[in-house]
């Protein structure tokens, strides 16, 4: 389970240092309940009411005596590192103790028997522990009941030292929450959570540090606002943390406030937000300028974007070297999704991105079966993108007998969002909430698990390329298989490919309890690897090989 929570100044500094979390916990039970008639307990009075600051409260069945003792315990999914407790009393006790526990089993006293200090019946007390104290269970023990007869809880929290958070903008989005992540040079962007997640590289992974800056978990640099100038917006980068605090105009320090804005607090009233359209991704291809290094009359580049399902663009007959479609978006843009829909399909292509006069290849194959193409990222920003088409399809590229690259459809998939700074109060004034966030712990990230699923799932990729090819291969030897004998062989190099593919899909499914493999089913469109494109493959391999005479 993952908890929201709050971030509280315990200081009254600028920079906002100290800076803790109030933690609520996951589950809780307790050893006595009111009850009304009910013999387990009255279901509006149980221990889980206590879980969160609703109407809602635990209640114990009173009548207790003077040395009776009753608890109350609450659970963490994950250990946490402990400063305090904070109880809200709905009933307080004579006495209470503190017990803790690190794994949830086995517990010792991190506060004695003492009295209340209060004689109200209903308060908000902060117990703070002498130590900071790794704690995976509390229970309160509560005795001597006041002249009211009950013990009860409004709520409890932990407050615990700060642990790995995402931050969830507050903005709504067809395409689910939106998390600040760590895009490298791409700077802060916001990307779709479940994406974040799933790339596996800990970019949505944030931390405060002491000095109130946000650290990134991926590499360990600081978000920023570049050289600390908000000129119409400024640019919020990834920089290193000792040189961003040093500058102390406060560029890299960031605190939140009760209405759940980010602010800078060292800069003035100034805010992080989020510009362009960040609730929606659109297709830049339908109004890109298309070009073609080589057309056929009746098929021009244009035929791509126009919308048509009738229309495509096809290069001349039998290419001697690449051809390549170009898509020129006019400024840079952030390119998240980009899918190609074949009408003849090369064998091997490459698509490439350009910014600055750069190219970066962002995906290539040698072995395409497969009518359409579908990359999903991880973003990277360019004005313009190429389809570089290096062989024919033996097969599946003929038309009237001749070599030939066609497609149909281009579609380019990116958003316009980015991190910026604005004044507060115009942040503020915005209509999605835009300027709000949210932060999500993350109270176990380990790095190495996506290491290992991305190690696993380049097995995937490398079944691939391997059943694509020879799958070109079978469908050119088709003809003339059955009559030189070669049929059993061939069957029998593509079952084995076939099924080094079915057994790198296999670590997919693997028990939900490795989370190595977990982490492959979530990555695997991250590299570029297209399932149901798989499957396809598969498909078309074994009709290949059902149509061979035996």
């Amino acid at each position: 389970m993952q908890t929201k929570f709050l971030i509280v100044c315990a200081l009254s500094c600028n920079a906002c240092a100290g800076l803790e979390q109030y933690v609520a916990f996951d589950a809780a039970s307790a050893s006595s309940t009111y009850s009304a008639g009910n013999l387990v307990g009255s279901p509006a009075f149980t221990a889980q009411q206590a879980l969160s600051g609703g109407s809602g409260y635990w209640c114990s069945a009173g009548g207790h005596g003077k040395a009776q003792t009753v608890t109350w315990t609450g659970v963490l999914n994950s250990r946490r590192t402990a400063l305090g407790l904070k109880i809200d009393w709905a009933y307080s006790p004579g006495e209470v103790k503190i017990l803790t526990s690190s794994d949830g089993a086995n517990f010792e006293e991190a506060r004695c028997w003492q009295p209340s200090t209060r004689a109200e019946v209903a308060y908000v007390e902060s117990v703070m522990f002498d130590a900071p104290l790794n704690v995976k269970a509390v229970t309160i023990s509560m005795r001597v009941p006041m002249s009211w007869g009950y013990f009860g809880i409004n709520s409890v929290a932990l407050l615990a030292e700060p642990g790995p958070y995402m931050l969830v903008s507050g903005i709504t989005s067809a395409v689910g929450e939106q998390c600040l992540t760590n895009a490298g040079s791409l700077g802060v962007v916001p990307e779709p959570c479940l994406e974040a997640i799933a790339a596996g590289d800990g970019r949505e992974v944030m931390k405060f540090d002491a000095d109130g800056q946000i650290v990134s978990m991926k590499d360990g640099l600081c978000m920023t606002l570049v050289d600390g100038d908000t000129t119409s917006g400024g640019s919020i980068q990834m920089q290193e943390c000792s040189s961003s605090v040093e500058s102390s105009d406060g560029r890299s320090v960031f605190a939140t406030t009760p209405t759940g804005q980010m602010k800078m607090p060292r800069l003035g009233n100034y805010c992080l937000t989020m510009s362009g359209d960040g609730a929606a991704r659109i297709d830049i291809a339908s109004s890109a300028d298309v070009s073609a290094t080589s057309s056929s009359a009746q098929h021009m580049a244009s035929s791509i974007v126009d919308g048509s399902s009738e229309s495509h663009w096809a290069s001349g007959f039998d290419p001697t070297s690449a051809v390549d479609v170009v898509l020129d978006f006019g400024a840079a843009k952030t390119i998240e999704t980009v899918t190609i829909d074949w009408e003849q399909p090369p064998l091997a292509f490459e698509i490439q991105v350009a910014s600055g006069g750069t190219w970066k290849s962002i995906l290539s194959t040698v072995g395409n079966n497969l009518n359409t193409t579908k990359y999903f990222g991880p973003a990277v920003i360019g004005h313009v993108l190429r389809i570089k088409m290096t062989q024919p399809h033996p097969t599946l590229g003929k038309f009237e007998g001749h070599a030939v690259y066609a497609i149909k459809k281009v579609q380019v998939l990116a958003t316009s969002a980015k991190m910026i700074v604005q004044d507060c109060v115009e942040a503020s004034e915005n209509t999605d909430a835009r300027d709000k966030f949210f932060m999500v712990a993350v109270p176990e990230f380990d790095p190495s698990a996506a290491r290992q699923a991305k190690n696993s799932a380049a097995l995937l990729a490398a079944a691939t390329g391997h059943l694509g090819s020879l799958l070109a291969d079978l469908y050119v030897a088709m003809p003339t298989l059955a009559s030189c004998g070669f049929v059993s062989s061939m069957a029998a190099k593509s079952r084995k490919h076939s099924s080094l593919l079915s057994n790198s899909r296999g670590l997919l499914q693997v028990k939900a309890a490795d989370d190595a493999s977990v982490a492959v089913a979530a990555i695997s469109k991250k590299l570029g690897v297209d399932e149901q494109g798989l499957a396809a493959l598969l498909s078309d391999a074994r009709s290949a090989l059902d149509a061979i005479p035996r």
